[in-house]
């Protein structure tokens, strides 16, 4: 066992079940908190729910005010823009609606509300979490996808203009105060984007894993999330109504946030920079690459032997590249690429997708230290 001292931040109240969603508001009245900010986007607003969770909040008599013009992947236009709603109604606590990248500005809202330093100084990979020191607002997630598993966090993923770079915001006093797992406010996610999410949760889940930190606690939660994602996530592309288990959807999401407290590797590296390039969904962009990415870590022999023991999860042969083909059945049975065909790349751009790739945060923790990514 290593000797080294480590230092972990893991807990994250969770509300969970059908009804968690209209017992929200009461929980926060019951703080004494009566302002608030909603973070969402365009399509939970298109799809009515916004709307629902404004009124929970009405007949609580809370008022709420609105930002609801998150994009699929995040900007710090969206983080000054939600700050100044919240700044100006003197709101006391910010609630997010939606998939990652309304969870995550929400998240940074609650830094900038009262911090005043540039997302850029925030940066993680510049020590930016040592002028995160103010007392924040408390912060409300509730996930419509079962993904990112932003809703248990401790960080967020915002595009800073200044760089045009996916920028980690981190600091342990970011994470939700309460995360809210209501499987029936995910029944309506189409096929496509329920699969591409939960393949999200997936890679978050697989790569934890493999990493080569010392956290027992997030390899236990890795595998568990790792196996529900395979054993489910097949099931509520094929049947979207299983509430069942779409509720286990959202618990192996979350599990692979919290995994991924661990870190995690070139896959994101690179999924991080086909999202930059070409504006290609998260999940998708992580589905696209995560075979090749895998070939290439269990190169190495610790890598090997801990994908290797995933078979006993699968019902089949310990062995890594049997594991490996196990996946790759499992992503086209749930309609996802599995190749970087689908994303349509550039020739031109390959060079400059590997060095965005190359200088993304998540690389350095990749467990095989490759030279280049492509």
């Amino acid at each position: 066992m290593p000797l080294s001292r480590h230092t972990y931040s893991f807990p994250t109240r969770i509300e969970y079940g059908l009804g968690a969603l209209t017992d929200l508001p009461k929980i926060i009245k019951g703080e004494g908190l009566l302002t608030g900010l909603l973070v969402t986007d365009q399509g939970i607003e298109k799809v009515g729910l916004a709307n629902k969770l404004r009124k929970y909040f009405a007949d609580e008599g809370i008022t709420i005010h609105s930002y609801s013009d998150v994009v699929s992947n995040p900007t710090e236009k969206n983080v000054v823009e939600g700050t100044k709603i919240y700044k100006e109604n003197n709101c006391e606590f910010i609630v997010s609606l939606g998939g990652g990248s309304p969870i995550d500005v929400g998240k940074t809202i609650k830094v900038t509300a009262v911090h005043d330093e540039p997302l850029e100084m925030l940066d993680d990979m510049k020590g930016g979490d040592k002028y995160i020191v103010n007392e924040m607002p408390p912060f409300y997630a509730i996930p419509t996808t079962a993904g990112t598993g932003s809703e248990v966090g401790r960080s967020s993923v915002i595009t800073v203009e200044s760089t045009n770079k996916k920028t980690i915001i981190f600091s342990p006093k970011m994470m939700p105060d309460i995360a809210v797992l209501d499987p029936e406010i995910t029944l309506s996610l189409p096929a496509k984007l329920t699969a591409a999410t939960g393949v999200d949760a997936f890679v978050h889940n697989l790569e934890a894993y493999i990493m080569d930190v010392f956290h027992p606690f997030a390899d236990g939660l890795a595998k568990e999330g790792f196996y529900r994602c395979f054993k489910y996530l097949p099931i509520v592309v094929e049947d979207g109504n299983n509430v069942a288990a779409r509720g286990e959807m959202l618990m192996a999401s979350a599990m692979g946030a919290t995994a991924f407290q661990k870190g995690l590797g070139i896959n994101h590296s690179i999924a991080h920079a086909l999202s930059v390039y070409y504006d290609t969904h998260h999940g998708l962009a992580n589905a696209a690459v995560l075979i090749e990415v895998m070939k290439y870590n269990i190169t190495d022999e610790k890598v090997n032997e801990k994908m290797a023991a995933l078979g006993t999860l699968l019902n089949t042969e310990n062995d890594a590249m049997t594991v490996i083909s196990e996946i790759e059945k499992w992503l086209k049975k749930v309609g996802m690429p599995t190749d970087l065909k689908e994303i349509g790349i550039k020739v031109e751009d390959i060079d400059g997708i590997e060095e965005y790739a190359m200088g993304d945060p998540c690389r350095p923790l990749n467990p095989n230290r490759l030279l280049k990514v492509m």
